[in-house]
């Protein structure tokens, strides 16, 4: 049996907020489509998302294997006036394939090797044991996608 079709992300239902795990573990998140679509020029430049796995609310899980940009994220003169303040936007849509239905304990898991992996994004060196512990435990305490994302405090590639 093959495996299923990639798709772009524009004909999927997503159940938001997204949790993002780039191949180096780093964690983003989507809190709706517009954060989900949208990105700086350095997010293009490297193609950030590529690798990434989306996991959404309700455990659908898609892996990123192609960025597509769709130009400018509004139209010329506020993206003029945006690009001034705070950097150029564009629209992006993402090729996705689906993956295997993801369980909130293994979430979890994922997110516990995250924070391990880049402690210094949650606390200081010296706030491990008051910061970072404290995060883990709620991490497994939590009920949900929605909780985990809100613990977090997810970033999107909205700024980058």
């Amino acid at each position: 049996m093959s495996p299923p079709a990639a798709t772009t992300s524009d004909l999927v239902d997503f159940k938001f907020p997204l949790i993002g795990f780039t191949p180096d573990l780093e964690i983003w998140g989507f809190p709706d489509r517009p954060s989900l679509t949208t990105c700086g020029v350095q997010t293009l430049r490297k193609s950030m998302p590529l690798g990434m796995d989306l996991i959404d609310a309700d455990g659908a899980q898609f892996r990123v294997v192609a960025l597509h940009n769709k130009g400018r994220a509004d139209p010329l003169l506020p993206w003029l006036l945006k690009a001034m303040l705070s950097g150029r936007q564009y629209r992006i849509e993402y090729v996705i394939a689906p993956l295997e239905k993801m369980s909130l304990e293994d979430l979890k898991a994922r997110i516990g090797k995250s924070l391990e992996a880049f402690p210094s994004d949650y606390c200081l060196e010296d706030e491990r044991d008051t910061v970072l512990l404290p995060l883990l435990a709620a991490v497994q305490a939590a009920d949900g996608v929605a909780e985990l994302f809100t613990l977090l405090g997810l970033d999107s590639f909205e700024s980058y």
